[in-house]
């Protein structure tokens, strides 16, 4: 079990003063034990280059679009996640993506990466599980305002993986 402390604020007569209550929570853990192996960086994705499964063209507003990742950069085909450098670049409106195993049920409510139209390029770090599919094993939703024409690059530069 870990602990989680909060405060709050507790008022006697005229003096107030912050308590802290601590409270045993579960520790999420996953279906481990999973073992981290380091690779080379290696660029997986980059929607810069030549249209194809891991070039352009640039990703489009409130769209998904799916990768392959197993079995390249040094990663295992069998890897249960990629560990990647994210980087958007030259949006055309504010947003951010989303990037989750390829035949994932539902999405995730948590942004890889969020950016603003005047950030030229920002980067993050990601673990992300792949998808027990052969093929795209990654898939990457693009949110920017609801009917925008927006569009941005994205790179995704492979660091390791957990088998």
């Amino acid at each position: 079990m870990a602990s989680r402390a909060s405060r709050t604020l507790v008022r006697v007569g005229r003096v107030a003063f912050l308590a802290s209550v601590v409270a045993l929570v579960p520790r999420a853990e996953a279906a481990g034990p999973f073992r981290f192996f380091s690779v080379p960086p290696c660029r997986r994705v980059d929607t810069r280059n030549a249209n194809g499964p891991v070039g352009g063209p640039k990703l489009n507003a409130n769209s998904a679009r799916s990768f392959p990742t197993l079995g390249s950069c040094g990663i295992s085909a069998t890897a249960k996640a990629v560990v990647f450098n994210v980087t958007v670049t030259e949006p055309t409106d504010f947003g951010d993506i989303r990037i989750f195993p390829a035949d994932a049920i539902t999405m995730p409510l948590v942004s890889t990466i969020n950016w603003v139209t005047s950030d030229f390029a920002v980067a993050n770090g990601a673990i992300v599980p792949v998808g027990p599919n052969a093929g795209n094993d990654v898939t990457v939703q693009v949110d920017m305002p609801v009917a925008s024409m927006g569009q941005v690059h994205l790179i995704l530069d492979v660091t390791g993986y957990f088998e």
